[in-house]
């Protein structure tokens, strides 16, 4: 081995973290982001009406496409209290509408009383940065009601594969079976 092939081998484990984990920067995590979502995806305006005690009755709009929220001045929407990390949460407009993601805060992130990581966000539910909740508002968003962000018209797109699979299983079945 020569030592070019070290070199590039010490390399390369640096790019990966634990048990092949690959490892972003944040200039890389944003790029990505920044790809994945188009700012002008949305025309109507989306905001965040606050509804606990340290931001009732306010509002904030959700301005470009991407919003970061939590304690850091850096946030887009600062918050102070100590139950919300630094950057807790990350809301972000793309094609099929607005998406919040949890940024591996400490005391999570809950969409309509449901624990997530990275879920879609509609008119009317509720979100809750550690004991920090607000009602998120978008004219072009659908309403849910009393639903779930994972029970949206659109989620019947996840059980596609699966009914895909169990279909070509129930062929496999009767082939076997009338051979």
């Amino acid at each position: 081995m020569t030592s070019e092939d070290g070199k590039e081998r010490k390399k390369s484990r640096r790019e990966h973290g634990p048990q092949g984990t690959h490892v972003f920067s944040r200039e890389k995590v944003d790029s990505l982001i920044a790809k994945a979502d188009s700012a002008d995806a949305l025309d109507a305006p989306a905001r965040l009406k606050g509804l606990s005690v340290e931001v009732k009755g306010r509002n904030f709009p959700l301005k470009g496409g991407r919003c970061v929220i939590g304690r850091a001045n850096s946030c887009d929407i600062p918050l102070t209290d100590s139950s919300v990390s630094s950057e807790h949460a990350r809301l972000t407009a793309g094609d099929e509408g607005w998406r919040v993601a949890n940024l591996l805060s400490t005391n999570g992130t809950f969409l309509n009383g449901k624990r997530i990581s990275n879920e879609r966000i509609n008119h009317g539910d509720r979100l809750r940065l550690g004991r920090v909740e607000f009602v998120f508002e978008c004219a072009s968003s659908p309403s849910t009601g009393s639903q779930t962000a994972g029970s949206t018209a659109g989620g019947w797109k996840r059980w596609l594969p699966w009914v895909a699979g169990a279909a070509v299983i129930a062929v496999v079945i009767v082939l076997i079976v009338l051979l």
